[in-house]
């Protein structure tokens, strides 16, 4: 009897190995493309002043589903006590959530999340800052029709100081939390690292840059891109075919010049889902 079940254990082995099944289901061909962008305001930049309705301009030229802002203030004196997650909500139609990271110059400050379609705040993550700025990662859920789950969409904006140790902690907190996360995972924000850096390389431990390694995709400073550090990440639990973009030209409609809109450059991407 041992030798029996000991021949059947190494048979069935071998099918799994030499057979491996896809698990993913094949997504519909029907479902529509997202377009998907990551953008840091700079809200309270010193060497220009923050134009919202330049901005708002630039967004609705674009015309993404769901955008990940960074450094976004709300009612903040150097911001004039103006929300301005709320107003680029009005001026582009969008949907929106906010998500403070701290308490800053009277009001607040953090990023937020704007979508076309249904959205809803999932959770706001603290996440491990030391004795630095605080950091968080903005946990929402948007509700697109015909696809077959929610998108979890998650923004962040990680610690900028050169030694990456923070920003390491910070991204193992978000590798961990979403792991427990089901449905569709998007993951975007100012990464304040570049391309193979330890910090990407965590990340791809469970996601997949929408850039490919080596791509050059410099976004900072936008007068004069040195690094890049603006990325776009789908997880590996889906399959996404990407078109990416980081636009450093005036847009065509209205003439609009990146560095005076940010000292960033967005990233854009186009995601057609393969399986699911």
């Amino acid at each position: 009897m041992k030798k029996i079940l000991l021949l059947i254990s190494i048979a069935v082995g071998s099918l799994v190995y030499a057979n491996p099944v896809l698990i993913n289901k094949i997504a519909e061909p029907t479902l529509t493309e997202l377009k998907i962008m990551t953008y840091n305001i700079a809200a309270g930049a010193n060497n220009f002043k923050v134009d919202l309705a330049l901005t708002a301009a630039t967004i609705k030229e674009l015309s993404p589903d769901i955008i990940a802002l960074q450094e976004v203030d709300r009612n903040t004196k150097r911001s004039g006590n103006l929300d301005q997650a709320e107003i680029l909500s009005k001026l582009t139609g969008y949907n929106v959530i906010f998500g403070k990271a701290i308490d800053f110059d009277g009001g607040e400050y953090g990023i937020a999340v704007l979508s076309k379609h249904p959205i809803k705040h999932l959770d706001t993550q603290k996440l491990p800052s030391g004795d630095e700025e605080l950091r968080i990662a903005l946990y929402t859920e948007v509700i697109i029709e015909g696809y077959p789950s929610p998108i979890t969409f998650i923004n962040t904006h990680l610690d900028w100081h050169e030694n990456p140790a923070i920003r390491l902690a910070q991204v193992y907190a978000i590798n961990e939390k979403s792991l427990d996360i089901r449905d569709i995972k998007i993951l975007a924000g100012d990464f304040n690292d570049v391309d193979l850096s330890d910090t990407h390389a965590q990340l791809r431990r469970y996601w997949d840059s929408v850039f490919p390694i080596g791509m050059n995709h410099r976004t900072w400073p936008a007068d004069n891109p040195e690094i890049g550090i603006d990325y776009i990440y789908t997880n590996k639990a889906q399959i996404w075919q990407a078109i990416t973009t980081v636009p450093n030209q005036p847009l065509t409609n209205n003439d609009i010049q990146w560095n005076k809109v940010s000292d960033h450059l967005p990233v854009i991407t186009i995601l057609k889902l393969i399986e699911q």
